[in-house]
């Protein structure tokens, strides 16, 4: 069997090359997707954890109402000494005050607030993320009704505001309504 001398081309160390680029540009791609989808998914946790605790902060205040509505303290009465509502934020526009229905965006008004109410269990130990409350006195509805003597309706505006993890913050608010 004689020997021959081939010359080597070196297209099969191109090929080879090439395919591994493209599988390490792949395998960079396919790493990239799965950081960006666990960032995605703390940061959903983080909102979602927010979520939750402002959802007891409006739970705890909505059970305070439901506590104090025909209570005979009227704690839930603007006019009464002590009571647990907060008056209706308002601004100045145009010379005119008029209602503020933004107040709670501004970090200022929560510390500023005297009603505000930490949430707490059983033990009076603070819950993670701090969710707070401020009940806000919405009116009184004394109805269209003329003539008759109609039970009037309290109106309540409730803002609950808790944090997450990694800076998420939540604002939930809830509406009730009670007759006087």
């Amino acid at each position: 069997m004689p020997i021959t001398n081939n010359k080597q081309q070196g297209m099969a160390l191109i090929m080879s090359l090439v395919m591994v680029v493209i599988i390490a540009m792949i395998g960079i791609a396919i790493a990239q997707q799965v950081t960006s989808g666990r960032k995605s998914s703390a940061v959903h946790q983080d909102h979602s954890m927010s979520f939750s605790r402002a959802t007891s902060g409006v739970h705890e205040a909505e059970f305070v109402v439901r506590q104090q509505a025909y209570h005979t303290d009227a704690l839930l009465n603007p006019d009464t000494p002590n009571n647990l509502v907060t008056p209706a934020f308002t601004k100045i526009e145009g010379g005119i005050t008029v209602s503020d229905d933004e107040w709670w965006q501004n970090d200022g008004n929560w510390v500023a607030a005297n009603k505000v109410t930490v949430v707490s269990d059983a033990g009076g130990n603070a819950l993670a993320g701090q969710p707070s409350y401020i009940i806000e006195d919405g009116g009184v509805d004394s109805g269209l009704v003329l003539g008759v003597k109609v039970p009037k309706r309290r109106f309540l505006r409730i803002t609950s505001k808790a944090e997450g993890e990694g800076g998420a913050i939540t604002y939930l608010q809830s509406y009730v309504a009670f007759m006087e």
